[in-house]
């Protein structure tokens, strides 16, 4: 009996473990998400662009919420070895920061904020180029069709008739 006994409570331990493990991996919550990533592309200046004068480069990206950090790989300008091929950062894009940024029916507002340092546009086509180069970085993704750009809340920062 005392034998009939210890076999059973060997193979109800043995059931035990075996109902853990299949229970932990079939609830099993992960730990760290796993982020997708997807490639973006992002604009800046390159003689000859073809935007005037701006060309893509790609970045990887969170593929779930590709926009900020895509437009932020933007603010940061070319890498070491982009720049060896010519690609050069945007006027100003280094003093400023995502103020807002929101998506909404087809439109994305993005409000950059200026930092106090910064002295103004270095040249008639930058403020235009700048805001050219946020246009077709945003364009690119599917939930995009329209961008709307300011600066300080201005809308009109690239237009110098005001």
């Amino acid at each position: 009996m005392m034998k009939s006994l210890l076999n059973f409570a060997a193979r109800l331990g043995i059931v035990v473990v075996m109902f853990a493990w299949v229970a932990s991996s079939v609830f099993a919550v992960p730990q760290a998400k796993v982020s997708r990533r997807m490639e973006a592309k992002v604009y800046f200046y390159h003689e000859p662009g073809e935007y005037i004068d701006l060309a893509p480069v790609t970045r990887s990206v969170n593929a779930l919420a590709p926009a900020r950090p895509a437009i932020e790989a933007l603010l940061k300008g070319p890498t070491a070895a982009e720049r060896r091929r010519g690609f050069e950062p945007l006027a100003s894009a280094r003093e400023f920061r995502i103020g807002s940024l929101k998506i909404s029916n087809g439109t994305a507002r993005i409000n950059f904020v200026s930092n106090r340092r910064w002295a103004g546009w270095p040249g008639d086509l930058a403020p235009v180029r700048f805001k050219t180069a946020v246009e077709l970085t945003l364009k690119q993704f599917p939930t995009v069709r329209r961008v709307i750009v300011s600066l300080n809340g201005d809308e009109k920062f690239y237009d110098e008739r005001g």
